[in-house]
């Protein structure tokens, strides 16, 4: 069992570490009330931060049991970070997702 953290591909990789951490703080507090959300912080913790295009990051929006984050000086204050509650069905969007990494330039 696994949260997901989706960040929107657009937002800067030098912020990312303070979106999360907000972004994740922000979740804890409103998946507390869910047993599964319970079950996973006893026992996995495990997380998974992903880097998603625009099209992706509006499908995982649409999942159920979300947590939307955003930095209000970065990207105009636009939600650029989704949590995903533990425990919920992982739809394709996130099983195929590529995991975060800082952006290569050549």
């Amino acid at each position: 069992m696994k949260m997901y953290i989706a960040v929107l591909d657009e937002f800067p990789d030098h912020m990312v570490p303070t979106l999360v951490a907000h972004a994740v703080l922000g979740a804890h507090l409103k998946f507390v009330q869910f047993t599964e959300y319970m079950y996973w912080l006893e026992t996995s913790f495990k997380k998974v931060v992903v880097r998603v295009n625009r099209k992706e990051f509006e499908k995982i929006m649409r999942i159920p049991r979300t947590h939307f984050a955003h930095e209000n000086n970065t990207l105009e204050g636009i939600t650029s970070c989704v949590v995903v509650c533990p425990g919920m069905e992982i739809p394709n969007v996130l099983k195929f997702a590529k995991l975060w990494d800082v952006k290569k330039f050549t």
